[in-house]
């Protein structure tokens, strides 16, 4: 089934097709009815659309074992209620999440902006689904502004902390620790205490 077909005769394939990110047109059960090149690309195999499989299937989600939208955490799915969201509220809808997925025999995470989109036109309610990988997204940023005095970052007209920025676009959680360099400089009796104690152990 080609994308015109899926979404209705005002969908341009060509344009769907250019698209350089995952894109597929989804039923309300999110579907499969139609995927461009870039979603061939990130599921790792073709024809997605003559097979017809639910996103989690089609993504192999780890969570997509007895089938998307089976499991306990299928209710809290950020594309599926994206998708739920815009066929029913007729508006789109933009998320940020994680998606883990089964990829070369090994469990692979990508820190992913979601958009949901209505595609009227058809006799079934149908959106557009997006996926796009956030850390490509990321790597094409020409420079990121950081403070000269405190080192913040600036997001959105906003400064915030590296930690704050990098947890908030992709999800990293911090610990913190001493370099050497900064032990020796900040607690440098403490430290040679420590060394003294292992030279006489």
């Amino acid at each position: 089934m080609s994308p015109s077909d899926a979404a209705g005769p005002t969908w341009s394939a060509a344009v769907f097709e250019a698209l350089p990110f995952a894109a597929f047109v989804v039923d309300d059960d999110v579907r499969v009815l139609a995927a461009n090149a870039a979603a061939n690309r990130l599921v790792g195999e073709g024809a997605l659309a003559e097979r017809h499989p639910r996103g989690g299937e089609a993504l192999h989600c780890v969570n997509s074992g007895n089938g998307c939208g089976k499991s306990a955490a299928c209710r809290d799915c950020v594309l599926r209620n994206a998708v739920t969201f815009a066929v029913s509220g007729g508006q789109p809808v933009r998320r940020r999440t994680s998606i883990e997925y089964h990829r070369d025999g090994s469990v692979q995470v990508m820190q992913a902006l979601v958009t949901a989109s209505p595609l009227g036109g058809g006799p079934t309610p149908r959106a557009l689904l997006c996926i796009e990988d956030l850390a490509l997204m990321f790597a094409l940023t020409d420079a990121l502004p950081v403070c000269m005095g405190c080192r913040k970052v600036m997001d959105a007209d906003l400064w915030m902390q590296i930690e704050a920025y990098l947890d908030a676009h992709f999800d990293l959680k911090f610990s913190h620790g001493l370099c050497p360099e900064c032990a020796r400089r900040l607690y440098p009796e403490e430290l040679g205490d420590v060394l003294d104690s292992r030279r006489q152990g």
